[in-house]
C-alpha cells in the first residue's frame, strides 16, 4: 500500500508540472496575442485621432478670415466668404427679394379676392448687416475645441442665421385700411359727427363688422421672413363687435357742447421767428374739425365703456404744422471760404427755433378737454406753446478743431426743366445736408440723414419710381440730391458701400450712370470717410444747380473718373452704362472700380396720378 500511495502521488506531481507548463506557455500566448490586439487597437485610435486632428486644423485654416464653410444666412449661402462679400451677397439677395411682390389671397364662399404688395408695404423693414456679424463670429470665438465644434456643425448644415427685421407696425395698419378695404370693415361705435351744412353734431349709430387678423397676417409674414419666401398669404378675418351704444353717448355730447361754447380758444407763444412773442386764436370753426369721439372707460362701471371726447391726433398734428412757419428759425450753420490750403469762416453759427408737434398736442388736447369738464362760467386761461431751440449742426468753435482745413471735392447735378414740387422738395432736402459733419472712418448713410419724408417736413407730392409705376408721393426729387451727394463722394475718393442706379434712365441725371436712387429705408446711399479727419458738406442750390462741397484734409489722394460710357443702348430707353473711378496714392494704383448700371424701358414704368397731386 504505502508503494501504491508512492506511485499515486509521484504521478499526480508529474501531471500538475506538464499541467502547469501547459498552462505557463497558453498564457503567454495570450500575452501575446493580446499585445498584438492592443497595438492594434491603439493604432487604429490614433489614426482616427489623426485623422480627426487634419480635419479641424485644415478646416480651421480654410476658415480663417472668412465665414465658416457651411454656414447659411435665411437660406442664403455665405460659407467661406469674407465679411463684406456675405455683406454684398445679402444685400442683393434681399435686394432682389424687397423688389418682387408677394401675392395676399381671402377665399371664402362669398368671396374671393387677390392682392399684390411688395414686402416694404406690408411694413418690412430688414436691417442689414446684423446677420453677418453674427455669422462671422460663429467658428471663431472661444478655445480650439470650440471653435472646431462649432465648424464642424456649420459644415454640416447645423447654422442658418435668421435675418433681422423688423414689421413697422403703422405701416401694416395703413396697408390693411386703405388697400384690404372691401374685407376689412371695422365695427363702429355708436357717437356724434359734425355736419357742417346743419352746423352741429348729429348721431352716429353703432354696427358690428368684420376685420383682417392682422396677428395671423404678422404670423406668416414672419414665417416668410425665415428663408425670404415669397409663398402666398392667406388671409383670415375676424368679426369684430363695437363698443360703445346709443345710449353711452350722452355724457360725451354734453362736454362738446361746453368745449364749444368757451371758445375762441387763444394759444400763446412766447417767441417766434422774428423773435416776438405772438398769440393765435383757435376759433370754434377750426376747433369742431378736431373734435373727435372715442370709447373710454365708464367712471361708474369701470367694465364697460362709454363715449368720450377728444381731439384727434393727426387733425392736431396738421393744424400745429400749418402754425410752424409762422414760429419756426432754422439754425444757421458756420460757413466757409477757402484760402489757399485754409478754410476761414465767413459766417458764424446762429441757433434757430423751432415749435413743438408732439408736446404741444398733449398740451393743447388736456387743456380743451379739462374746459369740457368744468362749468361754463370757469376761468379759461391762455394756452401755451412750447418751442425748442435748435442748435446748428456745426459751430463756430467747431471748425479749427476738427481738421477741416480745405475744400477736397464736389459733386455737381442739374434739375431744369423740373416741375416747381420737385424744386421745393429739392430744397428741403438741400437743407437736411447743409452742415452735416462726418467724423472719420464713420459711415454716411443718405437715409439716415435724411430722416422722415412727409408733409410734416415741409416736402410736397411728385413723382417717384415705385415698382411698376411711376406716382406721385411726398419728397418725389429727392434723389437728385442723392445723385448730387454720391458724385461728389465718388470725386473725392470716398469708399462707396451702397449705391444703387434707378430703374430706367431719368432726364435730370444725366449723364446717364452717375446716378444714386435713394427710398427710405432701403435703398440708401452710404459711402465712409475714410480721410484723416473730420468732413464737412456744405450743400446749395443756386439756379437750376444743386451741388455738395466737401471740406476737410486733402490727404494727397488723386481721384481719376472715366465715364459714364454708354453701351447696349436700345430703342426703347434702356440701356447699360459704366462708370470707372482710380484712385492714386502718390505713383500706387489703391483703386480701381467700375460702377455698372442696368437701366430699364421708361415705357415700363407709365406715370399714374393719385390723390396726392
Amino acid at each position: 500500500m504505502p508503494i501504491l500511495f508512492l506511485f499515486i502521488r509521484l504521478y499526480l506531481n508529474k501531471s500538475y508540472s506538464i499541467i502547469m507548463k501547459f498552462r505557463f506557455d497558453d498564457t503567454e500566448i495570450n500575452i501575446k496575442r493580446n499585445r498584438k490586439r492592443n497595438f492594434k487597437i491603439f493604432l487604429g485610435i490614433f489614426v482616427i485621432i489623426f485623422i480627426i486632428s487634419v480635419f479641424f486644423v485644415s478646416l480651421s485654416v480654410l476658415n480663417k478670415g472668412k465665414i465658416v464653410y457651411g454656414l447659411e444666412i435665411a437660406d442664403i449661402s455665405v460659407g467661406s466668404l469674407l465679411q463684406e462679400e456675405a455683406e454684398k451677397k445679402e444685400r442683393d439677395t434681399v435686394e432682389q427679394f424687397l423688389g418682387q411682390k408677394i401675392l395676399l389671397k381671402y377665399d371664402s364662399m362669398e368671396k374671393k379676392e387677390n392682392w399684390v404688395a411688395l414686402p416694404t408695404e406690408l411694413g418690412i423693414e430688414i436691417i442689414l448687416g446684423t446677420a453677418t456679424e453674427e455669422a462671422m463670429k460663429i467658428g471663431h470665438q472661444g478655445n480650439f475645441l470650440f471653435k472646431s465644434s462649432q465648424q464642424a456643425l456649420a459644415l454640416f448644415g447645423y447654422y442658418n442665421i435668421p435675418l433681422a427685421f423688423q414689421i413697422n407696425e403703422e405701416q401694416l395698419d395703413d396697408f390693411v385700411k386703405n388697400e384690404l378695404d372691401s374685407i376689412n370693415r371695422p365695427a363702429v361705435n355708436a357717437g356724434w359727427e359734425y355736419d357742417k351744412k346743419k352746423k352741429k353734431f348729429t348721431p352716429v349709430l353703432s354696427e358690428s363688422g368684420i376685420v383682417v387678423d392682422k396677428e395671423d397676417l404678422k404670423k406668416q409674414l414672419t414665417e416668410r421672413m425665415e428663408g425670404l419666401s415669397k409663398e402666398d398669404i392667406l388671409l383670415k378675418l375676424l368679426d369684430d363687435y363695437p363698443e360703445v351704444f346709443e345710449d353711452e353717448t350722452e355724457q360725451s355730447y354734453k362736454e362738446v357742447v361746453k368745449i364749444l361754447a368757451k371758445a375762441p380758444y387763444k394759444l400763446a407763444i412766447e417767441e417766434s421767428s422774428n423773435g416776438e412773442p405772438i398769440e393765435i386764436i383757435l376759433s370754434k370753426d377750426e376747433l369742431v374739425t378736431l373734435i373727435a369721439f372715442i370709447p373710454v372707460l365708464d367712471e361708474e362701471n369701470p367694465k364697460n365703456k362709454i363715449s368720450g371726447v377728444t381731439l384727434d391726433e393727426e387733425k392736431l398734428k396738421d393744424y400745429l404744422i400749418t402754425l410752424s412757419p409762422l414760429v419756426n428759425r432754422s439754425p444757421v450753420n458756420a460757413e466757409l471760404a477757402v484760402n489757399g490750403d485754409r478754410a476761414t469762416r465767413f459766417h458764424l453759427s446762429e441757433n434757430g427755433i423751432e415749435l413743438e408737434i408732439e408736446n404741444n398736442i398733449v398740451e393743447i388736447r388736456e387743456s380743451i378737454l379739462i374746459y369740457g369738464k368744468k362749468n361754463l362760467y370757469s376761468k379759461k386761461d391762455d394756452i401755451k406753446l412750447a418751442v425748442s431751440m435748435v442748435a446748428p449742426k456745426i459751430t463756430t468753435e467747431d471748425i479749427d478743431n476738427m481738421g477741416i482745413v480745405s475744400f477736397i471735392g464736389k459733386g455737381v447735378s442739374n434739375f431744369a426743366g423740373s416741375p416747381s414740387n420737385r424744386i421745393h422738395n429739392i430744397r428741403v432736402g438741400v437743407a437736411r445736408f447743409n452742415g452735416v459733419l462726418v467724423k472719420p472712418g464713420e459711415e454716411f448713410s443718405f437715409n439716415g440723414i435724411l430722416g422722415d419724408v412727409g408733409p410734416e417736413q415741409g416736402y410736397e407730392p411728385e413723382l417717384v419710381i415705385k415698382r411698376d409705376k411711376t406716382v406721385p408721393e411726398y419728397g418725389g426729387g429727392l434723389c437728385q440730391v442723392s445723385t448730387t451727394a454720391f458724385r461728389a463722394a465718388i470725386n473725392v475718393g470716398l469708399p462707396i458701400t451702397e449705391r444703387y442706379p434707378h430703374a430706367f434712365p431719368v432726364v435730370y441725371y444725366n449723364p446717364q450712370g452717375f446716378d444714386a436712387t435713394i427710398y427710405p429705408p432701403h435703398p440708401d446711399l452710404r459711402f465712409i470717410n475714410d480721410t484723416p479727419n473730420h468732413l464737412l458738406i456744405q450743400a446749395k442750390v443756386e439756379g437750376s444747380y444743386l451741388t455738395f462741397e466737401f471740406y476737410g484734409t486733402n490727404d494727397g489722394r488723386e481721384v481719376k473718373v472715366e465715364g459714364p460710357y454708354k453701351y447696349e443702348v436700345n430703342e426703347d430707353g434702356s440701356m447699360k452704362t459704366r462708370l470707372i473711378r482710380k484712385i492714386y496714392q502718390g505713383d500706387e494704383l489703391v483703386e480701381d472700380r467700375t460702377f455698372y448700371s442696368n437701366y430699364k424701358s421708361p415705357d415700363l414704368y407709365p406715370v399714374e396720378r393719385n390723390p396726392l397731386e
